[in-house]
């Protein structure tokens, strides 16, 4: 009698795979718990094998695919470029990682995991929204690649370190008597600033990664000063603006004094519906 298939992670019975690979987990969300457990089971400097290569890892494979999505951007993934990295054959990664998409789930909850949620409660609503924005500022500095990868949709996908990085900024709303719904679209105008304010920096990441690009290559990056919005009187209400952001814009100020500025609107709007948030 043929011994039924199980979750590596949570034991619950697999059919078999009708192609291909077996399945090893029921879900991506039991694949990161078990890469989790086996974060401090196997360690990046692994031992290495009588070949003298050090052993193929998880943590090896997703750690190699981190280093090249922030120096190249996630278009420079695939499991022939991590393999090369590794100094391993493509097929040798799916006896860890089942596929490309796996390898980027699993990248996602390292990367989250680099950057550790609160140990303590926050001191009020505001402090602890304050915090959970500047952790993800810090994100997004780290792993630029990570930010398409967590931002709000209206189809969720499900991801064990977003989940948990979601309720502990939902806290901070703790004591405040908010229906679900109110809590929700708060956290909606909050999350939606940060990440926009992070799509600016990601974008100023990738230009200068495609204007190092073009130097290597030898052609030309554009030149600003033929831009249509620095001829003189063109657009002089915007070219006064831009003039007065400064160049290169302070994006760390920028983006402390718009937070500032949300927050206020989310107290004044609870000041307004009386409910004392101090």
């Amino acid at each position: 009698m043929s011994v039924p298939l199980a979750c590596a992670s949570c034991g619950k019975s697999l059919e078999p795979a009708d192609r291909g690979r077996p399945r090893l987990y029921c879900s991506r969300a039991c694949q990161a718990k078990a890469y989790r457990a086996r974060r401090v089971e196997a360690p990046a400097d692994a031992p290495e094998g009588d070949d003298g290569v050090p052993h193929l890892t998880v943590e090896r494979i997703v750690r190699a695919g981190i280093a090249i999505a922030d120096a190249e951007g996630l278009d420079a993934l695939s499991m022939r470029r991590v393999a090369m990295d590794l100094g391993t054959g493509t097929m040798s990664l799916y006896r860890h990682v089942t596929s490309k998409d796996d390898l980027v789930a699993l990248m996602v909850e390292a990367a989250m995991a680099d950057v550790p949620l609160p140990d303590s409660a926050p001191s009020g609503w505001r402090h602890g929204l304050e915090r959970a924005a500047y952790r993800d500022w810090d994100l997004y500095h780290r792993h630029p690649w990570i930010l398409p990868r967590v931002m709000l949709t209206t189809r969720t996908h499900f991801s064990p370190a977003l989940a948990a990085e979601s309720e502990s900024a939902l806290s901070a709303f703790d004591g405040l008597d908010l229906e679900p719904a109110e809590a929700f679209r708060y956290m909606f105008m909050f999350a939606s600033y940060v990440q926009g304010v992070a799509l600016t920096y990601v974008s100023d990441v990738e230009a200068e990664r495609q204007s190092q690009t073009a130097m290597t290559q030898g052609t030309k990056a554009p030149d600003q000063a033929q831009n249509p919005l620095f001829t003189p009187g063109a657009y002089p209400r915007l070219a006064r603006a831009m003039r007065a952001g400064g160049a290169p814009w302070d994006l760390d100020a920028l983006f402390a004094a718009g937070l500032a500025g949300v927050l206020d609107g989310i107290e004044a709007d609870l000041a307004r519906r009386g409910i004392d948030s101090r």
